[in-house]
This record gives C-alpha cells, sequence and structure tokens, in this order.
C-alpha cells in the first residue's frame, strides 16, 4: 500500500475485522505496520474506533416485543415477509454496518482532527509524547497545541519554550507555528522560544526550514548549531550560542553569559513565582552577569545579584527589590 496511513488501516480493518487487533496473527499487517511512524499511529486510531464500533453493534436495532410476536399472516412461498417478521440478526446486520460505515467515513474524513493541549505553569516543565512517538520538552509557562491529520503534525507554540524530538516521517511534515513564523522539520531535535517581539529557533540537530510571517522575508535551512532570531520588524539575526547554555533549562539550570543585569533579571523572573525587581533609581547600566544559577532558588540568585552591581536587597511580601 502506498496510500495515506488512515485510509490504509481502514482497509486492514475491514478486511480482516477483530484479527486486525491481533497483529501477530497477520504478516503482512505487522511489516505495513512497521514500515513508518504514521502506520502504527493510524493502526491504534483504528484500533480504538473498531472498540467503539464493537459497542455499537451490541446495541438492540429491532423491537424485542415484535421478534416474540408471531406473525398475524401467513407468507406465501416466494413473497416478503412483512417488517415485523423480518429476521432480528438482520437488523442487526443492516443497522451495525451502516454504524460501522458511517464511522469509517467519518473517521477517514477527519483523522487525528482533535488537538491534544500540553502546557505548563511558571517554574514548571513537563515532558509529552506525541501520537507519532515524537517528543515534546516544556519549559517553564509555555503551552502548545499538537494537531495531527493525513497531510501534517501541526504544533503551535501558544507562548513560552519547548524543545521537540521528532520522529522522521518524510510523507507528513512537522511544523511548529508562532505568531511570527513556522519552523518545518524531518527527523530533527530543535528548540523554539516566543519571546513576545521575537521568536528564537535552537537547532540541535538535523535540520528545518524556517518560513517567517512577514511578508518580503525568505525562508532558509538551519544548520546544526545556529540560532536566530526573528523580529516583528521583520530582522533575522543568526549565530551560534553554547548549545550547554541554551538547554540548561532542561535539567533545571540557567547559564548566563556577559547579560546585562535587567535581562538576567528577566529570565530568572521566568521561573519564580515571586519576581525580582530592579528600582528605576538602580543604575545597573554598566553591570554585567555570568555564571550557572539553579531556576529554582530566586532568592539566592537576588542575593549574588546585589553583591555584584553593588545594590541592596530588600525582601518584600511580593518581590525581592533591588535598590541603591
Amino acid at each position: 500500500m502506498t496510500g495515506k496511513p488512515e485510509a490504509e488501516a481502514a482497509v486492514w480493518f475491514a478486511r480482516l475485522g477483530d484479527d486486525a487487533r491481533e497483529r501477530e496473527r497477520h504478516r503482512g499487517l505487522a511489516e505495513w505496520r512497521a514500515e513508518r511512524p504514521a502506520n502504527a499511529a493510524a493502526l491504534a486510531e483504528m484500533d480504538a474506533l473498531w472498540a467503539d464500533l464493537e459497542h455499537v453493534a451490541a446495541l438492540s436495532f429491532y423491537d424485542e416485543k415484535a421478534r416474540r410476536k408471531p406473525a398475524a399472516t401467513a407468507i406465501d412461498k416466494g413473497a416478503r415477509p412483512p417488517l415485523s417478521v423480518i429476521p432480528s440478526r438482520l437488523w442487526w446486520s443492516a443497522a451495525g454496518a451502516a454504524a460501522m460505515a458511517a464511522m469509517l467515513l467519518l473517521f477517514l474524513a477527519h483523522p487525528f482532527s482533535n488537538s491534544q493541549i500540553f502546557e505548563t505553569a511558571v517554574g514548571g516543565q513537563r515532558i509529552a509524547s506525541l501520537p507519532d512517538t515524537s517528543r515534546v520538552t516544556l519549559n517553564t509557562d509555555s503551552r502548545v497545541a499538537a494537531r495531527f491529520t493525513a497531510n501534517e503534525r501541526l504544533i503551535t507554540l501558544d507562548r513560552g519554550e519547548a524543545l521537540f524530538e521528532v520522529s522522521r516521517d518524510p510523507n507528513r511534515p512537522f511544523i511548529v507555528q508562532t505568531h511570527l513564523g513556522k519552523v518545518t522539520a524531518l527527523g530533527t531535535k530543535f528548540i523554539v522560544r516566543d519571546r513576545g517581539s521575537s521568536m528564537e529557533v535552537t537547532l540541535l540537530e538535523g535540520k528545518v526550514l524556517v518560513d517567517p510571517d512577514k511578508d518580503g522575508q525568505t525562508s532558509f535551512i538551519m544548520t546544526p548549531g545556529q540560532r536566530v532570531r526573528i523580529g516583528t520588524a521583520g530582522t533575522a539575526l543568526v549565530d551560534k550560542p553554547s548549545l550547554e547554555a541554551v538547554t540548561a533549562w532542561r535539567s533545571g539550570g540557567l547559564v548566563l553569559q556577559d547579560m546585562s543585569a535587567a535581562a538576567a533579571v528577566g529570565e530568572m523572573n521566568r521561573y519564580g513565582q515571586k519576581p525580582i525587581t530592579l528600582d528605576r533609581s538602580a543604575d545597573v547600566a554598566e553591570c554585567r552577569v555570568s555564571g550557572v544559577f539553579r531556576v529554582a532558588d530566586t532568592e539566592r540568585f537576588a542575593h549574588i545579584l546585589a553583591r555584584i552591581c553593588g545594590l541592596r536587597l530588600e525582601q518584600r511580601d511580593d518581590r525581592y527589590l533591588l535598590i541603591p
């Protein structure tokens, strides 16, 4: 078979019925399932649908009293019996077949149409498995919606940051959409971060195509180790950051490299419930921050920042305030 995975899975179930749920009983089905991740996902979806159909088939589609009531008139040989005496199993078979056909058509018309939502709170992280065996790791205060169809695997990054480990499937591109553009990958590993005023993509392995939404901007292919920042004004900046620093959040770390005090505070505040605030009178224009910090220890970071920048720390109920 060379068609869409969902259509092929439907054919297997139509051909084998319950035997299609016993992969080891049919060598051809097992081989087809192993050809690509999309086949396995489609088969699992059909398996769930088949279970629903079994429930439908178990319903009574005829009047039990009518079934037990004897025929009121004789039936001549070759004549069509009245509806009240048609064998109940014919009613069951016709209704069950109609229900199966309707649900198969519904499945083929709208495969994998429901979106899955994954999100984290401030300071949280989450690893989620997708239907094609790809994985997404969400950083603090992040939200993604995953919608898989027969033609594409679409992930919408509504906010925050996420690392994607993508299973290869040339027939269904893996697309991450943000409000500033999209990233298309085939069997790769990359991070996408929505900064509000900019979109940031860091490629760890493989290859991705970055397609900005801004008119006039051209698409381009990234190579491993590159990071690209796309702004709302249409600017695109490419550099090669430390990948250890970019991925430190996965193990609860924050790596800062010659960062301004204001930017460092902004990074740390992504993770803490109690934010750090720089007083307006604090002159920190010349203060730079470098080091490795724990995202779960905002108070310690505030103390260190105060010493580096020559400020005083006031602990208040709702914030850590740094003042001259």
